[in-house]
């Protein structure tokens, strides 16, 4: 089995890029399906954040898709070209994929060293990959360890521990502009789980006023009053934008739910007090102008890139040893899904061996059955013929077929499976059989 990972994320594409190739949740299980009916003999699944989109898969060796097909579909997604994507792509197979999914789980390849929300994340692409049925025996076991390993990871390491969260970041980020988060009104736009951390760290800070906002107002009033805030409709969006100090936005909208001409009024009756505005959203919620309004203060998930490189560097200690864990686990699963698949390869083998053995054995005792006893050695001969070339007739023609450098791995492995090392190997002369007795005379 060949275990695969195409993706881009936070190092190789700036946010432009990846809010194009992001895959909302209720996208992911139609994409699931639509690649699933394209290669059906390949097991999928999709991780899409606001960091990265990648999707895994493992598939017979020289099955589909290869590289350039992914790379060839996200860029229609992206409503690009293959050229144009293939800079910020990156792929991985066997161990590096499995490595490179346990990093991303345990938070060690995150902009935000060792932040927690990526492993719900995690679940939530293996919950979806087991509801459109693309998880196969290799993408349950990657996605099982990759959770428990980050499970030990963070708790042996404490490698999530601190201010590492992007939640976190953000109340960081505004620190640099207010004097003092105390009393500042914070407007919460979205009330999904990465918005719930990031309040959640501004009320620890002593914010005022928390006010939650979304399309779906039933979401926004029991986000209030898990967090003590209040829910305000979101047709009145334009007045909580004049009254706050502080926006964290975080929808799943796919356009700019605020334009700058829209900030550009909202500053004016504002009288242009400072804004501080964290949009988390991929894609992303406040169009780039408006962070070139004065006295506007916006930041993106790409802006807290520098923060997270100083994190790293402070915690390499608890790195290494996170690494380590990860390491273990990324060996023993490759084997796990080696071992499992040479099982299921061998069942395989042997249910079609014997299908054959039986379909020939059939059509043999048929002939015998109607056929003068002179000729059952001609029978039987036939019989062992057509039994040797059913059983062969694929490896020999892959073996014709393939290119020279392909050939020579397919003969190897079959003088290696099949012991054919000798140099003169021929054909044994036919030993004579005996004959059966013919049937006695009937009693008189």
């Amino acid at each position: 089995m060949h275990i695969l990972c195409v993706g881009i994320s936070h190092h190789t594409a700036p946010v432009a890029l990846r809010e194009r190739l992001a895959v909302g949740r209720t996208e992911i299980g139609a994409m699931l399906t639509e690649m699933r009916e394209a290669y059906p003999q390949t097991e999928l699944a999709i991780l899409s954040t606001c960091n990265r989109t990648e999707i895994y898969l493992a598939r017979p060796l020289h099955g589909h898709p290869r590289i350039e097909q992914i790379v060839k579909d996200l860029a229609a997604r992206a409503g690009s070209t293959d050229q144009d994507l293939m800079p910020a792509i990156y792929h991985f197979d066997n161990e590096r994929a499995i490595r490179h999914l346990y990093r991303v789980t345990s938070g060690l390849d995150s902009m935000v060293m060792g932040e927690s929300q990526i492993v719900s994340q995690v679940k939530e692409a293996y919950d979806a990959a087991q509801a459109a049925e693309t998880a196969g025996k290799a993408i349950h076991r990657m996605f099982q360890m990759a959770l428990a390993t980050s499970k030990q990871a963070r708790s042996e390491t404490g490698v999530g521990e601190g201010r590492l969260s992007v939640a976190s970041v953000a109340v960081q980020f505004a620190g640099h502009l207010f004097e003092t988060l105390t009393g500042k009104c914070v407007l919460a736009i979205g009330a999904g789980e990465m918005t719930e951390l990031a309040l959640r760290h501004f009320r620890a800070e002593g914010a005022g006023d928390t006010v939650i906002t979304s399309r779906t107002i039933e979401n926004a009033r029991a986000l209030a009053q898990r967090i003590e805030g209040r829910a305000e409709p979101y047709d009145q969006l334009d007045d909580l934008l004049v009254d706050a100090d502080v926006i964290i936005s975080s929808t799943g909208s796919t356009e700019p739910i605020v334009t700058t001409d829209q900030l550009k009024k909202v500053m004016k009756r504002r009288k242009y007090r400072p804004l501080f505005v964290i949009d988390l959203a991929v894609p992303r919620d406040f169009a780039p102008g408006s962070g070139d309004l004065a006295n506007v203060y916006l930041f993106n998930l790409d802006d807290l890139q520098q923060v997270a490189a100083t994190n790293a560097s402070e915690r390499q200690a608890v790195l290494s040893e996170a690494e380590m864990i990860v390491e273990q686990a990324v060996g023993e699963t490759y084997a796990l899904v080696q071992t499992g698949d040479a099982g299921d390869l061998i069942r395989r083998l042997r249910r079609q061996m014997h299908n054959l053995g039986r379909e020939e054995s059939e059509r043999t005792i048929r002939k015998l059955l109607s056929a003068e006893t002179e000729d059952y050695d001609k029978i039987l001969d036939e019989h062992t013929h057509r039994l040797i070339n059913k059983i062969l007739h694929r490896p020999v023609s892959e073996l014709s077929r393939g290119g020279s450098k392909q050939a020579a791995l397919y003969a190897t492995a079959l003088r290696r499976l099949f012991d054919a090392e000798a140099e003169d190997l021929e054909v044994p002369e036919t030993a004579p059989r005996p004959r059966p007795a013919p049937p006695a005379p009937p009693e008189p």
